[in-house]
Parts: structure tokens; sequence; C-alpha cells
């Protein structure tokens, strides 16, 4: 199962500085054909945080752009 974290550090791109450490983490586990899932409540929990102001710790997305 995915974390959102990972989902965060990826759509974060390459300004997060653990964006390189979640890219290697998900082709680690692709090459060794582990099973990459999501599940609703990480979604729910990427929606809440791309969606949250960058003044409140969130990533500023309008909905459209969280979608």
């Amino acid at each position: 199962m995915l974390d959102t974290n990972i989902l965060i550090r990826l759509v974060n791109g390459e300004e997060d500085p653990l964006f390189r450490p979640a890219q290697n983490a998900l082709k680690l586990l692709r090459r060794e054909n582990h099973l990459l899932t999501l599940v609703p409540q990480v979604l729910y929990e990427f929606w809440v945080v791309a969606t949250r102001p960058l003044a409140n710790n969130g990533l500023g997305m309008t909905t459209q752009e969280a979608a």
C-alpha cells in the first residue's frame, strides 16, 4: 500500500528534498514486483493536504489541480 507521504513527495517534484528517495523507493518496489495499491483513505489524505493552503502546511492546490 502506498503511503500519502510518497504521493505528496512525488507531486512536489524536484524541489522536495524527499522526492528522489520516494522515487527510488517506488522504482525498487516495482523492480521487485511488489503489488502497489492505493486505498481510499490515502486518496482522501492526499486531497486534504493538496488543497490545504501553503500557510497551513499544505500544497495550496486548487481542487481541479488536486484531482
